[in-house]
């Protein structure tokens, strides 16, 4: 599901998709495809190419996990979460409010 298309009318005049944090949460668990409570490098993958990330998705994906992932298990749990808004915020057009 796309940001794009699910928060449509929170886009801010400057093109950045506003959404809480809880929203953010919320989307982000929706890639959670085993359901461990962690988003992994592949499902951070298909968040990004469902936003419109294009063939730049797998790089940003990685990018992602990388930037956030402070203990380097290759996944990021709650606890990282924080640094998941940081790259989403920097990387893919969303203002967290």
């Amino acid at each position: 599901m796309a940001l794009k298309s699910t928060y449509r009318r929170n886009i801010a005049s400057d093109g950045k998709i506003e959404m809480s944090l809880q929203e953010f949460k919320k989307w982000i668990k929706r890639f959670d495809t085993d359901k461990d409570g962690k988003t992994s490098k592949e499902e951070l993958y298909e968040a990004v190419r469902k936003n419109g990330g294009g063939w730049l998705s797998r790089l940003k994906g990685r990018r992602g996990i990388k930037g956030a992932d402070a203990n380097g298990n290759g996944y990021i749990d709650e606890n990282e979460f924080n640094n998941l808004v940081e790259f989403a915020q920097k990387n893919l057009g969303v203002r967290i409010i």
